[in-house]
């Protein structure tokens, strides 16, 4: 007999405490990976994949893994997930994973939600009291075998040496994961952009740092604004910001400070002359500065791989 009647696996602490919090019965577990940065390969199996993403983020993944392997330990399987980015990508990867691991009979739910009453703009399920959550738990669904080949078919595409699968995926019905389409989009507007070269995340950082200085932690909420799919951690806003001040010529200055923490967020940043001549439209931020970034499974520069995004068209375009 299972030790638990149910194991939930989440998008992080903070929503795992909740359900915890709320009352909810059962073993808790995370899987949390930013896949939007770093590389995912498509030609390694998952302990490859597994190693490769080890060694960017700093971590030992096994332990997610170990947790839901455990099928003996728990009698039901439910993912938490929302619709941004970071969580489709999670989702997508844990649907791949679970389908040839998990026995067929062992019951597998999803709870997926865009959006919640009250909140006006719901960003996700870690603004929510345990009050509040409490109630979505009666609202999982078992996982489909539509929504399984869904995901394994996103996570090719994801993985894949070119954009070309992933582009194309979000024109195809994906109803069976309703939030996946705009996800990707999303993915797709953090290549260069046609237009400048910078990607949507860099020019909004520009943007509110054109009169700089400013510290990120009154820039990051304001990253937030015209957002429907954001996704990126206040970690990964500090990654950025450090980014845009190495290039050649820098296009923004960062005080110097921890990459880690709080007081990583209270580090100042600037635009400079040259990072105001890319966000003008004046210079085009990869001819100036260059490229070299991982996309999933694309691993981009100019040389190799210069697909970019067309805002006009809303599609992928090879570069020139």
């Amino acid at each position: 007999m299972p030790t638990a009647p149910f194991l939930h696996v989440a998008n992080g602490a903070s929503t795992t405490g909740t359900i915890q919090a709320a009352g909810i019965p059962g073993i808790l577990s995370i899987w949390a990976d930013p896949l939007y940065e770093g590389p995912v390969p498509g030609d390694v199996d998952d302990d490859a994949l597994r190693e490769i993403r080890g060694r960017y983020l700093g971590g030992d993944l096994r332990r997610w893994r170990r947790v839901i392997a455990a099928h003996d330990d728990y009698g039901e399987l439910v993912l938490w997930y929302e619709h941004d980015l970071f969580d489709q990508l999670n989702l997508i990867q844990l649907l791949s994973w679970i389908r040839g691991r998990l026995p067929h009979e062992k019951p597998v739910s999803l709870i997926s939600v865009g959006e919640f009453p009250g909140h006006a703009d719901f960003k996700g399920l870690g603004e929510l009291t345990p009050r509040e959550l409490a109630p979505l738990f009666l609202t999982r669904q078992r996982v489909s075998d539509e929504q399984y080949s869904l995901a394994d078919r996103a996570w090719q595409a994801f993985r894949a040496p070119t954009p070309v699968g992933l582009d194309t995926l979000r024109a195809t019905n994906t109803s069976a994961l309703p939030y996946l389409a705009s996800a990707f989009t999303r993915f797709l507007e953090e290549y260069p952009w046609t237009s400048d070269g910078l990607s949507r995340t860099e020019r909004r950082l520009l943007q509110l740092a054109a009169d700089g200085p400013i510290d990120l932690l009154a820039l990051f909420p304001r990253m937030h604004e015209g957002e429907s799919a954001y996704y990126v951690t206040d970690l990964s806003l500090v990654g950025i910001a450090e980014e845009l001040s190495r290039t050649s010529p820098p296009l923004a200055t960062l005080t110097p400070g921890p990459r880690e923490g709080r007081d990583a967020l209270m580090r100042r940043v600037s635009a400079t002359e040259a990072g105001r001549a890319v966000f003008d439209g004046r210079r085009d931020r990869v001819e100036m500065c260059g490229l070299e970034r991982w996309f999933g499974g694309v691993r981009w520069n100019r040389n190799t791989c210069s697909w970019r995004w067309d805002p006009a068209r809303r599609r992928m375009t090879p570069g020139a």
